[in-house]
């Protein structure tokens, strides 16, 4: 359960519940807080308007514009600054993979979202996928793919599906949110450094 400290959620050692790895969680990472649902919605525009408004910039000092992917070090910024995990929505057809769906009612962006957690930024990227043959074809010639060598995906649409979605998860980043580590290194298996190549 959550308890209240001068508005701000608290969590005590039960929001674990009797599990020994949330227990874990909270031995390594003491001040670790439960995020508050329903996360935080934020449509790439007004992701651009947010950037805008308290001068996160690109490198060269000039605004971001519709069409501009967001680097890692400015979307971080304003993940911090906002302080709540936050689902970024609806990103440019043009800046994302040929095989997300875009939207039905502007074509322009995609039905696609990322995850950002504070003090670490992206953790999930996922979209709904194209799902219609000729549109999947149209995807392929625009990016310059050859189809043949997704044949298994196009006969996919060709032989029938259905509307559906996928994600990718960054485990090492998800660890450093829940640890609080500092350094994605902290949580790899295998870190590479300049040191280091190999396992």
């Amino acid at each position: 359960p959550r308890k209240s400290y001068k508005g701000k959620a608290v969590v005590s050692t039960q929001s674990t519940g009797d599990s020994k790895h949330g227990q874990l969680v909270l031995d390594i990472n003491p001040n670790f807080k439960v995020p508050q649902k329903p996360f935080k919605r934020m449509d790439y525009r007004e992701a651009l308007q947010y950037c805008k408004d308290n001068n996160i910039l690109k490198e060269d000092g000039t605004n971001f514009e519709f069409g501009d992917d967001i680097p890692e070090a400015p979307e971080r910024k304003m993940t911090d600054m906002i302080g709540v995990p936050i689902l970024l929505c609806r990103f440019p057809k043009a800046m994302k993979s040929f095989y997300m769906q875009p939207d039905l009612k502007e074509p322009i962006v995609t039905e696609s979202v990322d995850l950002l957690l504070p003090n670490v930024g992206e953790i999930i990227g996922g979209s709904m996928r194209i799902y219609d043959e000729a549109e999947l074809d149209a995807g392929f010639k625009r990016e310059g793919i050859s189809p043949e060598n997704y044949y298994w995906y196009v006969d996919q649409r060709k032989y029938g599906t259905t509307p559906h979605g996928g994600y990718g998860l960054g485990l090492e980043r998800y660890l450093m949110w829940l640890l609080n580590s500092k350094n994605v290194r902290e949580t790899c298996l295998y870190p590479r450094t300049a040191d280091r190549c190999k396992p």
